[in-house]
């Protein structure tokens, strides 16, 4: 199962609320089927649909990033924030790995976490995964170790 997303992952992932992704569903924009009467997006039909989106995804990137660095806008909760850029030189297989693991500590129950917030695009030219996370310092802490820790193996 590891190879499909739900509306929810998916969304969380690209920073897009669930009824945008169902829209592009109807639209037939992004492929899916149904299981057990719920979309599921197959991890291929994610990556086209966030390749063919990826200027537009790049570009809402960045305005989060300068929002942040002006103070505008904050997502995150706290005397302390962070907001990092993690860049994985790695194949498309890998990257989604990589995301995978940052989702788990977001859908995590964690007290450490706050409100956080995390996008994520694969860029086919440069063969690099890019992850943007927002969140305490103890939280974005940890899922950098996750993610160090995992690229080891």
């Amino acid at each position: 199962m590891a190879d499909l997303f739900t509306v929810d992952q998916l969304a969380q992932m690209l920073d897009m609320h669930p009824r945008t992704i169902r829209r592009y569903i109807r639209e037939e924009q992004l492929k899916a089927s149904k299981v057990g009467g719920e979309w599921r997006i197959r991890k291929e039909d994610a990556e086209m649909f966030i390749g063919s989106k990826l200027d537009e995804i790049k570009s809402d990137a960045m305005d989060d990033i300068q929002a942040f660095i002006e103070g505008k806008d904050s997502v995150v909760e706290g005397q302390l924030q962070v907001c990092t850029m993690l860049d994985c030189y790695v194949d498309t297989e890998e990257a989604v790995h990589i995301s995978e693991i940052i989702m788990r500590h977001m859908n995590q129950p964690d007290p450490s976490r706050g409100k956080a917030k995390m996008q994520y695009f694969f860029d086919d030219n440069e063969q690099k995964g890019r992850y943007i996370i927002w969140g305490t310092p103890a939280f974005i802490g940890k899922v950098l170790s996750a993610v160090g820790e995992a690229v080891k193996k």
